[in-house]
């Protein structure tokens, strides 16, 4: 789907900013331990910062692979192990510019007649890891093979899906490597780690084989360091299918580290997710991690039970004695290459065991896990963990209803100035009457707010009148107090309608924007309470309707409603001259940097800042941990909204 460019917008600066930190919480380290490299946090979108936990209907994956094997390769026996043994690449891409490569392939659940070609990807994440230096560990250095020679980048790879004419860039976000995730020098064994969101290519390409190639590793031995050189990738995929069961998913990395020969064990409590009210609780965990060798036992993964007793975990993979053993389990994805020993390697994915909900009970929101070793040194970088959930269910349908008096039929576009009616019909699908049920309605650049008025099907408490709030988001929202949806007889039964009315936009700065097809977008939310559960739902999308052909007919369409607007008589005749891009002028910051925030509030949520249109691999964002440089001058930058 073609995203649209609301605006550009330059910034004048004399001086510099100000630096503003987020703190998240979620999954954090007892304290006092110095193996905790980088604490864990919540993993979230740039799309979605404050999503932590995703309710879904759906489920997570992860494939990955190594790109890195031993020279001669055995299965067992105690030369197996990468620790002072000679480590080659792997490379089964069969281009001659790369010098390491492998792939795997990406495919999604069928559970109750899902179709994963349906599937909607919410989220994806890659992660690479690898050792490449035995003393100090500097983030570039080169290597040359075969006559070819590489300049790599510890913080640098290269994704392709086997349909994308070739590899994309792929830039850890974070180019100060500080975040995402961690880069020794001389510490914690030069065990690397590092992360990419990379929502956009996955959806982009969906399921199918996914190769990574020329990840900073380095062939040979480590010779007297007993550790070695390994390398690998894993990528993390939330999605969501209506067939599917509910879920809550967490999705947490940092960096820590487990020095071998030593007796440890350090505790991961996690929280904030909800498990089904009722019923027996599935429970499902991932996990990446480094340089956990074959034939070194002694290191374990753990989970506390209802009887407040530690059980420790494993998979037809692993051993509970040796959870950390270069496996890479993940469910039966086919890759390339399909190795026992993967030298260092740990991708795993698995059903934590739950007989009568002895780990993991109904209306739990959270749960603790140790990881220790006695013998092996290992890194943790990335934990996911899936369980049954429970979640109210309204639905908001959100569809045209008119232009400009003129019925609407798909196609249709508006003129500047013309108003477009729309109607919003509200179902509650769940199980339970939902308290507080409240509609909001942002107002997209493009239009202005003219009227709404609404009906009911049943009797609402108090107020129930549609208002718009001027303050509510950057250009104001219909905010719709519903009350206490009441539970009907019949889900598909229709409880409340709200018509609303919206005129299309004559600003000049919008229509002549020549970066977009400019358009009228409208989406919003429904939120509120489980009248029985007190569960929140605070982020229910709108739908437009249901596909009715093809594969996939009967899945949800949560696209927003979108209008073209006709604008080009309309900008000849009086936008002439019109500057379209509104200016930002910043003085006397001390600091060095502008605050993402001092534009925020703008541009609609969710806006992504860039310094070139469209956005490419290098090309950069600005984000809460990016600020603006506080350059003298005039510069420009692109503001893209959601959508």
């Amino acid at each position: 789907m073609k995203k649209n460019l609301y605006s550009v917008f330059t910034r004048v600066n004399t001086m510099v900013g100000v630096i503003v930190l987020l703190m998240l919480t979620g999954l954090m380290p007892e304290p006092g331990y110095s193996q905790i490299m980088v604490g864990f946090q919540p993993r979230t979108s740039i799309s979605t910062p404050t999503k932590t936990i995703y309710n879904v209907r759906g489920d997570f994956t992860m494939i990955g692979n190594t790109n890195m094997t031993l020279q001669s390769y055995c299965v067992d026996g105690d030369d197996c192990q990468n620790g002072n043994n000679t480590m080659i690449y792997v490379d089964i891409d069969g281009d001659a510019n790369t010098l390491n490569s492998s792939s795997a392939v990406l495919d999604f659940s069928t559970e109750n007649g899902a179709n994963p070609a349906c599937s909607n990807i919410i989220y994806a994440g890659l992660y690479w890891t690898g050792r490449a230096h035995n003393t100090g560990s500097t983030n570039t250095f080169s290597v040359t093979k075969g006559g070819v020679t590489k300049n790599y980048d510890k913080s640098v790879v290269y994704l392709k899906h086997a349909n994308a004419a070739g590899y994309t860039t792929i830039t850890a976000s974070d180019a100060n490597f500080t975040t995402d995730i961690y880069y020794p020098n001389g510490t914690a064994g030069n065990m690397y780690s590092a992360y990419a969101e990379v929502t956009d290519y996955v959806r982009q390409y969906g399921v199918g084989n996914y190769f990574v190639a020329d990840i900073a590793l380095r062939e040979g031995s480590a010779y007297n360091d007993g550790t070695g050189y390994y390398g690998g990738w894993g990528l993390v995929v939330i999605y969501e299918n209506s067939k599917m069961s509910w879920r809550d998913i967490t999705l947490f990395d940092g960096h820590a580290y487990v020095v071998g020969n030593t007796t440890v064990n350090y505790n991961l409590p996690v929280s904030g997710f909800s498990t089904t009210l009722s019923g027996d609780v599935n429970m499902k965990l991932g996990m990446m991690a480094g340089e956990g060798d074959r034939p070194i036992a002694g290191d374990y993964f753990q989970i506390i039970n209802q009887a407040s007793n530690w059980v420790s975990l494993s998979h037809a993979g692993n051993a509970t004695t040796n959870f950390f053993n270069s496996s890479i389990f993940t469910g039966g994805n086919a890759r390339n290459p399909n190795l026992l020993n993967n030298t260092g390697m740990d991708i795993s994915m698995f059903a934590i065991p739950n007989t009568g909900n002895s780990i993991i009970t109904n209306n739990q929101s959270s749960t603790t896990f140790r990881y220790g070793s006695t013998q092996d040194t290992y890194i943790i970088f990335c934990i996911a963990m899936a369980v049954d959930a429970y979640r109210p269910e309204p639905e908001g349908l959100n569809t045209l209803a008119t232009i400009n008096g003129v019925p609407y039929t798909p196609g249709m576009q508006a003129l500047p100035g013309q108003t477009i009616v729309y109607q919003l019909e509200v179902r509650n699908k769940g199980t339970e009457p939902i308290n507080n049920a409240q509609v909001v309605i942002p107002m997209p650049y493009s239009a202005s707010y003219v009227s709404s008025s609404a009906s009911f099907t049943y009797t609402p408490v108090g107020n129930s009148a549609p208002i718009y709030d001027a303050g509510a988001g950057a250009t104001g929202s219909i905010v719709w107090d519903l009350g206490t949806l009441p539970l009907p007889a019949d889900p598909d039964d229709l409880l409340a309608t709200l018509t609303y009315t919206l005129q299309v936009t004559t600003n000049c700065v919008i229509l002549s924007n020549a970066n977009c097809e400019v358009a009228v977008t409208v989406d919003g939310i429904i939120e509120g309470t489980g009248a029985t559960s007190n569960i929140e739902v605070s982020d229910v999308p709108f739908i437009q309707g249901y596909t009715t052909i093809g594969e996939c007919e009967g899945e949800p369409i949560y696209d927003p409603v979108n209008v073209l607007i006709d604008a080009a008589d309309f900008v000849n005749q009086n936008c002439q001259g019109t500057p379209a891009i509104p200016d930002f002028a910043y003085c006397n910051f001390p600091g060095g940097v502008i605050p993402v925030t001092e534009v925020l509030g703008n541009f609609p949520v969710g806006s992504r800042f860039y310094n070139a249109y469209p956005p490419v691999q290098g090309t950069t964002e600005y984000t809460i941990n990016n600020p603006f440089p506080a350059t003298p001058g005039t510069i420009t930058y692109y503001a893209v909204p959601p959508g």
